[in-house]
């Protein structure tokens, strides 16, 4: 289980093709509100967070990415990775009106895993795109 208290910096990863029409901004509102994903974050701490896509299909950029900022927030900040946790957007982690599922999610993870950050799924959760998943139109 991963102990959210100690976590000081959330990368929210975003499907590249989504980005070319989604700015983000339903999952930073998740994140402020702690819902969908972001329900178990403790409501009392304050993260620092950024967004980056995970580089287009099949998203091999995405572990260059986390190294960088892995790199740079112990070099300038003394964030060791500890404190950083990686959030797959919804848009990666289930199927919606922006397609279905990403089929690299596994790559992804694993290639999270490789870099021994901590990864979580899901930012904001439709309750259409839910409805719809309950109605077996989506995938669960």
């Amino acid at each position: 289980m991963i102990d959210l208290k100690k976590k000081e910096y959330v990368a929210v990863v975003l499907c590249e093709i989504v980005t070319e029409r989604c700015s983000g901004y339903f999952c930073e509102k998740a994140l402020r509100e702690r819902s969908g994903g972001f329900a178990g974050y403790p409501a009392e701490k304050t993260y620092r967070y950024i967004t980056l896509t995970c580089g287009g299909c099949c998203g091999r950029a995405l572990q260059r990415k986390l190294v960088h900022l892995s790199s740079q927030l112990q070099k300038n900040e003394d964030i060791e990775k500890d404190g950083i946790v990686v959030q797959l957007s919804s848009c990666i982690t289930k199927e919606s009106h922006h397609g279905p599922a990403c089929p690299h999610l596994g790559y992804l993870k694993t290639l999270i895993a490789r870099l021994d950050l901590d990864v979580m799924e899901d930012t904001h959760i439709s309750a259409k795109s839910e409805a719809l998943r309950d109605a077996g139109v989506y995938a669960r």
